[in-house]
């Protein structure tokens, strides 16, 4: 692996057990094995380095995303799928570190996740929109509601408050519960013939 990969997978793990705001440029140099000239070199500031760490594994998940969207058998599955995809990568870093990434860095926030958001919106109204046309979806369900439905879901259930209230279950599964139970409940009998398909996958 290249140093400069290296370097942004070590930050990664920091900054999910940590905290952006508490891991420092000597404590990743260190961790590393290398000298902080040589994390200089490649990055120029904590800034730049947390930025592009964040955009690395958001373009990683993409990638996944889109290979989901390839490979699934209908618009229906590839939204749960996706949808269940991009939760994870919001669950791994955590709620709390979001917040602090919102708080103490604005324009990495700006350039990270609300890019990243724009990216799942996109494709979710397009595979919402698909899923009617294709009679899966009940086609009198506002789509703008049901994006921000899913959005309330993907951020509430990875925040610490609502994780105490359900201690048996982790963040990942609190979220493929909801969009479970929510998915159903907007869908066809066709659309739900389907989803219970899979009903194991998201409710185990």
């Amino acid at each position: 692996m290249e140093l400069r990969d290296r370097i942004i997978v070590e930050t990664y793990k920091l900054i999910v057990s940590k905290s952006c705001k508490l891991i420092t440029m000597d404590e990743i140099a260190n961790n590393l094995g290398i000298s902080k000239r040589t994390l200089y070199e490649n990055f120029k500031d904590k800034s730049t380095l947390i930025e592009d760490c964040l955009n690395t594994n958001f373009e990683q998940a993409n990638e996944k995303v889109r290979k989901i969207m390839d490979k699934s058998e209908n618009s229906l599955v590839s939204f749960m799928l996706m949808t269940q995809m991009g939760h994870q990568s919001i669950a791994k870093i955590g709620y709390d570190n979001i917040s602090d990434i919102k708080k103490y860095y604005p324009q990495i926030y700006s350039n990270t996740f609300l890019k990243h958001v724009e990216f799942h919106k996109n494709n979710t109204y397009q595979l919402i929109q698909l899923a009617m046309n294709e009679g899966l979806i009940i086609k009198k369900v506002d789509i703008n509601f049901i994006q921000n439905m899913l959005r309330i879901f993907l951020f509430y259930c990875s925040k610490n408050e609502y994780l105490s209230l359900n201690p048996e279950f982790n963040a990942s599964k609190l979220f493929n519960i909801h969009l479970f139970i929510a998915m159903r409940g907007i869908s066809t009998l066709k659309g739900i013939e389907i989803i219970d398909k899979y009903q194991e996958k998201f409710i185990k």
